[in-house]
C-alpha cells in the first residue's frame, strides 16, 4: 500500500515536467519553428509527451495539414508500439505511424527505376570488392567461399536486371530475387534522402513534421540523412526526437547522438521517474553515473521498493537456482507474487537462453544458427511454425475437450477444403465437402493416439496428404531427405521441424509474450511489478555485452581500451546501458542473478560502485548441486 501524502505534493510530482510539453509545443510556432530532442529517462512518461504533442498538432494544425494533403509522420521502433500509438490517437488520418522500415519503403516504393539503378550499382560494387579480396591460395576454404559468394551475387545481378517491380515486406523474410533486404531498403532510402533533392522535396512536402520515438536506437543512416535535410529546409521541416541515450542498446543506432544534435535545436529534459520504487530509481541513477551525469527523481508517493543481488558460480541447474531466488524474494518482500511463475518477469540476454529454460531449444537453435530467419523467428511468422502454433495447436486442444463448435470454427476459417471456391467449383453436395474435412481432421487427430513423441514434420505431412490446411510451397522439400546442394534455409527448417510437437507450443507461447521470459533488449519501454534480471555471459555466448567485464571479473579487451581512449563505445559502456534498461523495467521489486567465475569480485564491484548495499547481496546462497 502506498502511503498517504498531501494532494498538492502528488500534484507537484505529476506536473514537474509539464514545461517539457510546453517547450515542445512552442517548437511548432509559425513564427519561429524549431527542431527538438527530448531527453526522457526510464519511466519518465516519454510516450505520454509524444501523444500530448500529437494531440496538440491535431488541434492546432490538423485541419490545415489535411486540406493540403500533408501528414505528421511518427516513426516508432516496433509494430506493437505503432499499434498502441495509433490506437491512442484514434487512428486519425492526419498521422502516419510506422516503423522505420515501413516508413522508408512507403517513401521510395514508387521509384522503381531508381531502386533498380541503385541496386545494380550496389551489387556490382560488392562483386568488385570480393574479387579484390580473392585469396591467392586457390585451394583454401576462404577462397572457395569467396568464389561461391561471387557466383551468387553475379546470379543475383543478372536476375535484378530482369525485374520490373521490386517487392519488400517490412515485417518478414524477403527471399525472392525481386525482393529487397531490410538493410538494402535502409541504405538506399537514406542515401536518397541525404543526396537527392527530389526525394528531399517529396519527404518535406508530404511530412512537414516528423517525430521519432526511441531515437537513440534509430538507424544512424536515417539520423544523418535527416540532419542534412533539417539544415537545408530550416523552418519548413520540423524533426522531433524522443529518447534516452542511456537506453541505446543496438549497434546500428547513432553513437553519441546527444553530441550530434545541432546547437539551435531545443533540448528539454524530463527528470521524473513515475514507474519505479525509490530504491530502484536510486540503483538506476548509480548505474547511469558510470556513463553520464543525468539523474532521475522518484515520485514522493512511490514505495521504497526492494533490490537484491544474488551471486553464484553454480550453473548446473539454473532453473532450480532461479526458482530459489524467486522464493527468497517472496520472503524478503512479503510479496507472494514471487511464488507464481506468471507473476514475475525473467530477463535473459539471448532468446536461446529462454529456449533452453522453457523447453524449445531443439526447435529454436537450428533456425537461430542459420541466421536466415532473424525477423520471422523472433516474431513467430515462419509459415510452417505459424500454421502449427496458430491453427493446429488450438484445433488439437478443442478436439481433445470435445468442443465441436470450436473445431468447426477453426476448420471453416482456415481450411481450403471448406473455402468458397471449394463449394462453388468442386462439389454441388455440401455434405461431401464437410465429410472430407471431417475425415481430414480425424486423420490428423489420430497422430496424437500413438505413444511416441509426435514430430512437427509428421503433423505437416498429414496435413499435406489430406489437404486440410495450406502448408506452403516448401513442404515437398522439407519432407525429402537432405541433399548437399539444397538451400540452407530448407536444411535448418527441416532440422527444426524434426523435434517433438510440444516444442512448437512452447515456442509460440514465448514469441507471443505469454511466458515469464523476455530479453533485456526486448522489454525496453515495458514495465512489470516484479523483475528478475539474469546475468549469464557464459550461456549468452555474445560479444557485444559482457557483465563479467562490467563487474570487473574479466579485463577489457585491447579494442575496449583503444575505444575508451578514443572516446568511443566500449563493451563496458554498452553493458552498463543494457543493465540500466533491464533494471528500470521493475516497478516494485528487483532481483539480479549473476552467474560468474568470481563471486567475491562481483560482490566487491557491486559494493564499491554503490549499486548494492551489503545487506542486499546474497553470495553462495545455493548449496552445490549434485
Amino acid at each position: 500500500m502506498k502511503k498517504e501524502i498531501p494532494l498538492e505534493k502528488s500534484y507537484g510530482d505529476d506536473h514537474v515536467d509539464d514545461h517539457v510539453d510546453k517547450e515542445i509545443e512552442d517548437c511548432f510556432s509559425t513564427k519561429n519553428p524549431k527542431c527538438f530532442f527530448v531527453f526522457a529517462g526510464a519511466g519518465s512518461g516519454k510516450t505520454r509527451s509524444l501523444i500530448n504533442t500529437l494531440n496538440f498538432l491535431d488541434r492546432e494544425q490538423g485541419e490545415n495539414l489535411l486540406m493540403n494533403g500533408k501528414q505528421v509522420a511518427v516513426i516508432t521502433y516496433t509494430n506493437a508500439a505503432c499499434d498502441e500509438i495509433s490506437r491512442r490517437l484514434q487512428y486519425k488520418t492526419i498521422f502516419s505511424v510506422s516503423t522505420i522500415h515501413s516508413f522508408l519503403w512507403d517513401l521510395i516504393k514508387y521509384y522503381q527505376a531508381d531502386i533498380k539503378s541503385w541496386l545494380v550499382e550496389s551489387v556490382q560494387k560488392e562483386i568488385e570488392e570480393l574479387q579484390r579480396k580473392k585469396t591467392k591460395k586457390t585451394g583454401s576454404k576462404a577462397g572457395e567461399k569467396r568464389e561461391e559468394k561471387i557466383k551468387k551475387k553475379m546470379d543475383r545481378l543478372a536476375k535484378i536486371r530482369t525485374v520490373q517491380k521490386f517487392s519488400y515486406n517490412p515485417n518478414g523474410d524477403n527471399v525472392g530475387y525481386d525482393s529487397l533486404s531490410h538493410s538494402e531498403v535502409i541504405k538506399m532510402s537514406t542515401e536518397f534522402i541525404a543526396t537527392e533533392p527530389t526525394m528531399q522535396d517529396i519527404l518535406t512536402s508530404k511530412y512537414p513534421i516528423l517525430l521519432i520515438d526511441e531515437s537513440q536506437d534509430t538507424k544512424k543512416e536515417l539520423i544523418d540523412a535527416l540532419l542534412i535535410v533539417c539544415e537545408k529546409y530550416s523552418g519548413k521541416f520540423i524533426v522531433g526526437m524522443f529518447g534516452d541515450t542511456m537506453q541505446k542498446i543496438y549497434m546500428d543506432g547513432k553513437e553519441d547522438l546527444a553530441k550530434c544534435i545541432p546547437d539551435n535545436w531545443i533540448k528539454p529534459v524530463k527528470i521524473m521517474n513515475h514507474r519505479s520504487a525509490k530504491r530502484i530509481v536510486t540503483l538506476a541513477n548509480s548505474i547511469r553515473s558510470t556513463v553520464d551525469d543525468k539523474k532521475q527523481r522518484a515520485r514522493d508517493d512511490a514505495d521504497e521498493g526492494i533490490v537484491r543481488l544474488f551471486i553464484t558460480s553454480e550453473s548446473k541447474d539454473k532453473e532450480y537456482i532461479e526458482k530459489k531466488v524467486a522464493e527468497m524474494m517472496a520472503q524478503d518482500t512479503g510479496d507472494v507474487g514471487w511464488n507464481d511463475d506468471d507473476q514475475y518477469k525473467s530477463l535473459i540476454l539471448e532468446h536461446h537462453m529462454a529456449a533452453s529454460r522453457f523447453g524449445f531449444s531443439e526447435l529454436y537453435m537450428p533456425l537461430n544458427d542459420s541466421k536466415k530467419f532473424d525477423t520471422s523467428l523472433r516474431d513467430g511468422s515462419i509459415l510452417e511454425l505459424s500454421i502449427l502454433s496458430k491453427i493446429v495447436s488450438p484445433l488439437v486442444k478443442a478436439y481433445k475437450i470435445g468442443n465441436d463448435f470450436e473445431v468447426a470454427k477453426i476448420v471453416r476459417k482456415n481450411s481450403p477444403l471448406l473455402s468458397k471456391d471449394a463449394f462453388v467449383e468442386e462439389f454441388k453436395d455440401q455434405t461431401e465437402l464437410l465429410k472430407n474435412a471431417e475425415e481430414a481432421v480425424e486423420t490428423l487427430m489420430q497422430l496424437w493416439n500413438d505413444e511416441k513423441n509426435l514430430t512437427c514434420l509428421e503433423v505437416l505431412e498429414s496435413i499435406q496428404n489430406t489437404g486440410l490446411f495450406d502448408v506452403g510451397s516448401r513442404i515437398d522439400e522439407l519432407l525429402t531427405e537432405y541433399s548437399q546442394d539444397e538451400d540452407e534455409k530448407i536444411t535448418a527448417l527441416r532440422t527444426a521441424l524434426s523435434v517433438p510437437f510440444y516444442e512448437v507450443e512452447r515456442y509460440a507461447l514465448y514469441v507471443s509474450d505469454n511466458t515469464r521470459f523476455a530479453t533485456h533488449q526486448g522489454v525496453k519501454g515495458l514495465e512489470f511489478p516484479r523483475v528478475m534480471v539474469i546475468l549469464d555471459d557464459a550461456q549468452a555466448k555474445g560479444f557485444l555485452f559482457s557483465y563479467e567485464k562490467l563487474f570487473g571479473v574479466k579485463a577489457q579487451s585491447d579494442t575496449d581500451i583503444k575505444n575508451e581512449r578514443d572516446g568511443k563505445d566500449t563493451g563496458i559502456t554498452r553493458t552498463a546501458r543494457l543493465f540500466y534498461v533491464a533494471c528500470t523495467r521493475a516497478e516494485n521489486s528487483l532481483a539480479v542473478v549473476a552467474y560468474t567465475e568470481n563471486e567475491e569480485l562481483v560482490k566487491a564491484t557491486a559494493l564499491s560502485n554503490g549499486w548494492f548495499l551489503e545487506n542486499e547481496i546474497y553470495i553462495k546462497f545455493c548449496k552445490k548441486l549434485e
